[in-house]
């Protein structure tokens, strides 16, 4: 049964990184390549990516969380970054 969550978990892992990965590509095809990029990004900004979802304007929101508490890392890995 352990086992079985632990497939669960990083099937749900992949495909997260998996909708990040697609989020990062586009931020960096329209110019927003750094850190301080995507923080400076505004929801008006977001919304002028091309064939941009909901899902993935909260993608950015978490990245930007994640750069400002300095865990880019930690948030890439699956966890979840809560406030600053």
């Amino acid at each position: 049964p352990y086992g079985n969550v632990k497939i669960r978990k990083r099937c749900r892992m992949a495909q997260m990184n998996n909708k990040v990965i697609r989020t990062l590509s586009k931020l960096f095809d329209e110019g927003f390549a750094t850190e301080k990029d995507v923080l400076s990004m505004t929801v008006d900004d977001m919304l002028l990516l091309p064939g941009i979802t909901v899902a993935e304007i909260t993608i950015i929101n978490e990245l930007q969380k994640a750069v400002k508490s300095n865990k880019v890392i930690t948030y890439l890995g699956g966890e979840e970054i809560h406030g600053q």
